[in-house]
């Protein structure tokens, strides 16, 4: 297209309107005009508005962790689960990850508003008879935060899920 027939379009809020010196438009033009207009529309398709709360400065939570309604939860996860399944090493692995998931859905159901919430299940063969503890250290806030554990055994195995609930100012 030469110099002498490109067209100046206006803008007015991001869309395209009719070319500024009204001389006829060609194909190649109109075309153009369209590629532009589709180009501009899809712009702005890409990224939406994101929605942005206001602070509510709350520092205690409404609803608070509860440790003996997650034991409860936790136990019968683990029950389900296990039974009496042996021990085999590369199933317990699974396991362990499957539980853990379900636990973590099972909290995520609870609604506990601004708690994150971490989940750790280990697995162990009681065939050894192995002598296991398991510690652990946080630091948080004893008014908000806390934890629950949980310890399963059938014949040959044990199962401990550790679950922490943490306050998110």
């Amino acid at each position: 297209m030469s110099k002498a027939r490109k067209v100046k379009l206006e803008k007015s809020k991001g869309k395209l309107l009719v070319p500024s010196d009204n001389s006829p438009m060609d194909d190649v033009g109109i075309e153009e005009l369209r590629s532009q207009q589709a180009a501009s529309e899809a712009s702005f398709s890409i990224h939406p508005k994101k929605v942005q709360y206001e602070n509510t400065y709350r520092m205690d939570p409404a609803d608070r962790f509860k440790p003996y309604e997650i034991e409860g939860t936790a136990m019968n996860i683990l029950k389900s689960h296990l039974g009496e399944s042996a021990y085999d090493p590369e199933m317990c692995r699974n396991e362990s990850l499957a539980i853990a998931a379900k636990i973590s859905e099972a909290l995520k159901a609870k609604n506990y508003k601004r708690y994150k919430h971490v989940v750790v299940v280990s697995i162990g063969s009681l065939k050894e008879r192995p002598g296991v503890y398991l510690g652990s250290r946080c630091l948080w806030n004893d008014k908000t935060d806390s934890f629950a554990t949980v310890r399963y055994q059938n014949t040959s195995l044990y199962a401990i899920a550790m679950v922490y609930g943490l306050y998110y100012e």
